[in-house]
């Protein structure tokens, strides 16, 4: 097990208030003539992803509404860090957790929901995330008592992520900064939707961009009329293979695709030249920005998110799963 494994599960111990993530602005891959990137830094939360924000504030809404109490399974479908958050909040709270995973995610998430007690019941790699949900829900009809938390359709997903938006605005406003665009990738779609939800409310004329990986682009697809058809990829939490209910579609001005080497070749850029230890989906989201900063004045400024850390990708680091093929081209362009 890694030395950043360890440290990230040491990290985790207790069930403290989530910290304030740092929103930063990056310096090193600012581009002359190009507008200012401002990214908020989730991958810093106590599991090392965006998910403690989702999982923690699920579970205090639903112990408020005498949903479900201390002793129960809790059920969700995860590419793994949405499961690692969970088993996190479960150990804490005295809950079990059972985690519906796609086969093939890396090892370094499966070890990380094992060490908080997760119990991890894989699907297969051609079902994806899909296959995960529909497992998940024959699991609670088996299994009284248990409660699918079903971050994919649950709005306490979305609603979650408004207190980041009001972080950003806080943070924005301190500096004396006015945003212009906001730029997400979407999987459950919750993050987008929270953030966008708050910034909108703050700034009326900010422009949002949800981001979809081209191998499952289910949104572009719906906006320029395409059929759509769902690929395997290697951006994990993302492309889930549908456009996802959490989504609130009214909230997104603009679609943008990214492919899965966009995300790898960015992240990894960030590592050497940022300094900021992140995944791919948060290279695929600083990639946008950047494409999308090269077309806007110096004075304007994009805000971004960091959804996970770089450690959970050891094990994959060349950004090939073994049992995903993730070919070149998509079929929703």
């Amino acid at each position: 097990m890694s030395s950043a494994f360890e440290h990230a599960a040491g990290r985790a111990a207790g069930a403290d208030p989530l910290p304030h993530t740092e929103l930063r602005e990056l310096k090193q891959l600012a581009e002359p003539d190009a507008a200012r990137i401002f990214v908020k830094c989730e991958f810093l939360n106590p599991t090392g992803s965006h998910k403690d924000r989702v999982f923690s504030y699920m579970i205090d809404q639903l112990e408020a509404e005498g949903t479900i109490r201390p002793g129960q399974t809790l059920v969700e479908c995860s590419t793994g860090n949405g499961g690692a958050a969970l088993s996190r909040v479960c150990r804490d709270r005295g809950y079990q957790a059972v985690i519906i995973m796609p086969e093939g995610m890396t090892e370094e998430r499966r070890k990380q929901i094992a060490s908080f007690g997760g119990t991890i019941i894989e699907t297969s790699q051609d079902g994806f995330l899909l296959e995960s949900e529909d497992t998940a829900r024959r699991y609670v009809q088996e299994h009284p008592g248990s409660h699918f938390l079903d971050q994919s359709t649950n709005d306490l997903n979305w609603k979650s992520w408004r207190s980041c938006g009001q972080e950003i605005v806080a943070e924005l406003r301190a500096r004396d900064v006015v945003p212009d665009h906001f730029i997400c990738s979407i999987g459950t779609g919750g993050t987008f939707t929270g953030i966008a939800d708050i910034l909108k409310q703050q700034y009326p004329d900010i422009v949002t961009t949800a981001v979809e990986v081209d191998r499952s682009a289910a949104l572009y697809a719906k906006r320029h009329g395409l059929p759509f058809e769902h690929h395997t990829h290697n951006m994990m939490g993302l492309g889930p293979g549908k456009v996802p209910s959490n989504l609130r579609e009214e909230l997104v001005d603009r679609v943008e695709l990214i492919s899965g080497d966009d995300g790898w070749t960015t992240m990894k850029r960030l590592i050497a030249e940022e300094g900021l230890f992140v995944g791919p989906t948060a290279g695929g989201n600083v990639f946008a920005a950047q494409r999308l900063a090269r077309t806007l004045p110096p004075q304007t400024v994009v805000v971004t998110v960091l959804f996970d850390s770089a450690w959970k990708y050891f094990s994959v680091w060349e950004g090939q799963y073994p049992k995903y093929s993730t070919g070149d081209s998509a079929t929703t362009r």
